[in-house]
């Protein structure tokens, strides 16, 4: 196997290793309400206090209506999202985090940041510094 492969390989079983790392009582709690990945993106594009048409969350999301229509029922019977008719006009609905969304939102990301600080905790500023540089480089 030549460098790249072995090292793409490498680079696999890290990203594996991290998946499977301890996750915090908020990824616990994504887990026991069986949600997606992708109703954590509705999550993140609604935070913290958007106020989206169906239409142009699925847009940037890029899916079509009625997916999202089917990813959002699932955060709205958890009560993490909330629809609501749009002011002007009643043929459009609009999705906003609830409180509760909102809480579990940031309780997501504190997590994930305290995940990403224990992954840099054993470098110095200067390997910390060179890791984000490549990082930002490979990813173009």
């Amino acid at each position: 196997m030549n460098d790249l492969a072995s090292n793409a390989h490498r680079l696999m079983a890290l990203f594996e290793r991290m998946r499977h790392q301890h996750k915090g009582q908020a990824f616990a709690q994504i887990s026991a309400l069986n949600l997606s990945p992708s109703h954590m993106r509705v999550l993140h594009m609604l935070a913290p206090d958007s106020e989206l048409a169906m239409k142009d969350l699925a847009e940037q999301l890029g899916m079509a209506p009625p997916s999202l229509t089917a990813l959002t029922r699932r955060l709205v019977q958890t009560g993490l999202v909330q629809r609501q008719s749009h002011p002007d006009d009643s043929r459009v609905s609009l999705l906003s985090l609830t409180d509760a969304g909102r809480a579990l939102h940031n309780q997501l990301y504190a997590e994930h940041l305290a995940r990403m600080e224990q992954l840099l905790v054993g470098l110095t500023a200067e390997e910390q510094e060179l890791f984000l540089d490549l990082l930002d480089r490979a990813l173009g």
